[in-house]
């Protein structure tokens, strides 16, 4: 008798079940696939919002949970936190999932790609290949793509990289990007059905702030100093700014924003949007400002001009709706007005995306080499 394969699904974070949602969509509705999932990270710590329950939400079950007891953002707490993950080992063991799933670059995923590697459990890496060199999440990220067996990149530029690396041409695919395969079937909100939501009805146009660490200098305290500083000229706009990564100094990225927020009533601090608020926060934007991935992945898809600041995204292709700028107040502030000047003639080609059912053609080649 042929049973089904057993695929674990490891999700630490808001951002990778965005991206994780429409491929566990399909593997839950395959024939031949148990889904089994597992939750660990920012989804599991109370500050960054119990985003747990937004899975729960879409009524996948949870079977297991694996609490990093993170405290703060200092690198002894995360290095205490993997080693909490490394150390609940056996509840992944338990699940005896024929393959893992795991995407990206995360300290917190990396711990599961270890645990994978040493009890010789096949792992498939999504977003791999890529280069953020202003983060430590690039070493991360091609570490857990050697551990890993099978391949989904988002840019044949990732393939390229992953051949590099010595990984074999025939265990990569180049499908596109999950983040973008759902965007389509999210219910569009309006503008102001958005800045009501925000209880921010007086203004007709909002700026939307995405920060994190960039975890790879020495000092990453002044690129959010510089940012705010840069808002306090859009007096007619909105702000909106959403939560920051569990990543060194992220606490004191966040405590300037609520600082910030406090001073000025045009401000809306959201610590997790949920996969589909996101995308209309994002689509509404007249600009996204930070340096999130969504701003160089998600936002040219949606014909959001992005204003990326600093080093973090260093080493991804850009769109021509893309900005770079210098962790300088003047440098941001005359960007961000180049931007809402010529948002009409801004031309966006999403460099990102790939025509084609993503998370169908992944379920099928995980299929064929998975299903026993």
């Amino acid at each position: 008798m042929i049973r089904k394969s057993t695929v674990c699904v490891i999700t630490s974070s808001r951002a990778d079940y965005s991206h994780l949602y429409p491929l566990m969509t399909k593997l839950k509705e395959s024939e031949k696939i148990i889904l089994k999932t597992v939750v660990t990270g920012m989804h599991l710590l109370k500050e960054y919002g119990e985003t747990y329950k937004l899975i729960q939400k879409d009524k996948f079950k949870i079977d297991a949970r694996i609490n990093s007891r993170q405290k703060d953002t200092k690198k002894s707490s995360i290095l205490n936190g993997v080693s909490n993950q490394i150390g609940q080992y056996d509840k992944l063991i338990k699940l005896r999932p024929d393959v893992v799933v795991v995407l990206g670059d995360r300290y917190d995923i990396y711990s599961f790609a270890l645990i994978c590697h040493i009890y010789r459990i096949p792992i498939i890496h999504l977003h791999g290949g890529e280069t953020t060199s202003g983060a430590i999440d690039d070493q991360i990220r091609d570490s857990i793509s050697l551990f890993s067996n099978l391949h989904f990149v988002a840019h044949k530029l990732f393939s390229e990289k992953l051949i590099k690396l010595g990984i074999n041409k025939k265990d990569i695919f180049n499908y596109g990007t999950l983040a973008l395969e759902h965007i389509n079937s999210i219910r569009k909100m309006s503008k102001q059905n958005i800045l009501a939501k925000m209880n921010l009805r007086e203004f007709s146009e909002y700026i939307l702030v995405c920060v994190h660490p960039e975890t790879t200098s020495i000092n990453t305290k002044p690129i959010i100093t510089h940012i705010l500083d840069a808002l306090e000229e859009f007096k007619d706009y909105a702000i909106i700014f959403t939560g920051v990564n569990s990543d060194t100094n992220a606490s004191f990225i966040k405590k300037s924003i609520l600082r910030f927020s406090k001073k000025h009533n045009r401000c809306k601090y959201v610590e997790s949007a949920g996969r589909d608020l996101y995308i209309n926060l994002l689509r509404n934007a007249s600009v996204i400002v930070g340096n999130s991935s969504s701003g160089i992945i998600e936002a040219p898809y949606l014909k959001t001009p992005t204003v990326n600041v600093g080093k973090r995204q260093n080493g991804r292709p850009m769109a021509s709706s893309i900005f770079s700028v210098d962790a300088d107040k003047e440098a941001i502030k005359k960007s961000i007005k180049k931007v809402i000047m010529r948002k009409s003639v801004i031309k966006y080609n999403d460099v990102f995306y790939k025509v084609g059912k993503t998370s169908e053609k992944m379920v099928k080649k995980i299929e064929e080499q998975f299903y026993k």
